[in-house]
């Protein structure tokens, strides 16, 4: 980011404040306005990468989980850009592997939501399988555990404890995995632009497993422009990407859905979780 003071916008991405200079109203005119402009045709698919935006931006954030996708992907082409498209790439997580059931069926609900607002959404999967891993060394053994192990364990086992610290213990954890989604972005965004259906893209991710695809595209004659939702960019992808920068911080606080989202069958709604209000 640079090292300008921070700029506060409205929702429609406008400055609020009259005493500063004018300000881009959204992510693409930044990116013009630093010389990285935009040619004749100027529509633009948004592809968004919902596992790596959700931990680089909503993970203990639950005020801004309930993110207004198509409002915020018309933030990201440039001035007079058009979004033709917006792709929203996720996987669901099981009841049984999530740590809060409950988490499961607000993610439910937000897909639908998400589906409402007129994104398409495309789904991978969530493989749970049981693996040994370390128990880390970096904490004192009443702190690697949860639950915590009890005071009287440790201090009657301490010294069993202590003699496996020069060779960690291992533990089976079931480890979700996410499958598929990166390999869906990729095979996505170069089928629309061999089938002449993107003329432009904009990948929201983070995600270096996709630079194989974008050095593709790009090296085609085809311009992507990545926005990472993590404070920085990957170097893979800063590379390969026409452009490359990160999301602005306060976007997608301005960028949430309504409260009560109406189905498209104009009948059936769908309300925000109470958890993320």
């Amino acid at each position: 980011m640079t090292g300008k003071a921070p700029t506060h916008y409205d929702r429609n991405g406008h400055d609020n404040a009259p005493t500063e200079p004018a300000a881009p109203t959204n992510e693409g005119e930044a990116a013009s306005s630093s010389g990285q402009c935009a040619s004749a045709t100027n529509e633009w698919m948004i592809y968004i990468d919902g596992l790596n935006f959700y931990n680089a931006v909503l993970r203990g954030q639950p005020a801004l989980k309930w993110v207004d996708f198509t409002e915020f992907a018309s933030h990201l082409p440039p001035a007079g850009g058009k979004v033709s498209r917006t792709k929203y790439f996720t996987s669901q997580i099981s009841e049984k592997a999530a740590e809060d059931p409950a988490s499961v069926r607000r993610r439910r609900v937000f897909i639908q939501a998400v589906r409402a607002s007129g994104v398409d959404v495309f789904e991978g999967k969530f493989q749970v399988p049981d693996l040994w891993r370390t128990v880390s060394t970096q904490h004192d053994w009443s702190d690697r555990f949860r639950p915590r192990l009890p005071v009287e364990v440790l201090k009657e086992f301490g010294e069993h404890f202590a003699s496996h610290d020069d060779r960690p213990w291992k533990v089976r954890v079931r480890l979700p995995q996410e499958k598929f989604t990166d390999v869906a972005i990729a095979s996505h965004l170069l089928r629309d632009f061999y089938k002449g259906t993107c003329t432009k893209a904009i990948l929201v991710s983070n995600d270096s497993d996709l630079s194989p695809a974008i050095e593709l595209a790009v090296g085609d004659g085809h311009t992507v422009w990545v926005f990472s939702p993590a404070e920085s960019v990957s170097r893979d992808l800063n590379r390969v990407a026409s452009l490359a920068r990160p999301l602005r911080r306060n976007l997608v606080r301005q960028c949430q859905m309504p409260d009560i989202v109406r189905m498209p069958d104009q009948v059936q709604t769908l309300e925000r979780p109470a958890a993320w209000k």
